[in-house]
């Protein structure tokens, strides 16, 4: 399989939930900040695809090319050391 096209139209009802078996009714079709599409349910809104299509992004290109930083790592404080003999 090369391609695949889904036709998801307002007005379909599609099943949710962990076992799938809550049927709700799609009321619109949106994209979220990273440009993927989320289907607004009757349930509530809902992500339309379990991976992201970069071809979809903004900038494609420079989500691929992550950013090397260090992370900050906090010191422990230090205590003083009682010895009791």
């Amino acid at each position: 399989m090369r391609s695949l096209t889904l036709k998801i139209n307002v007005g379909d009802t599609i099943e949710v939930g962990r076992f799938r078996n809550v049927a709700t009714k799609i009321t619109d079709i949106k994209k979220d900040e990273n440009g993927q599409p989320v289907v607004v349910t009757s349930s509530g809104s809902r992500k339309m695809l379990s991976f992201r299509l970069n071809k979809l992004a903004p900038k494609a290109k420079d989500l691929l090319k992550k950013k090397t930083t260090k992370p900050k790592t906090k010191k422990a404080k230090s205590y003083p050391v009682i010895l009791k003999t």
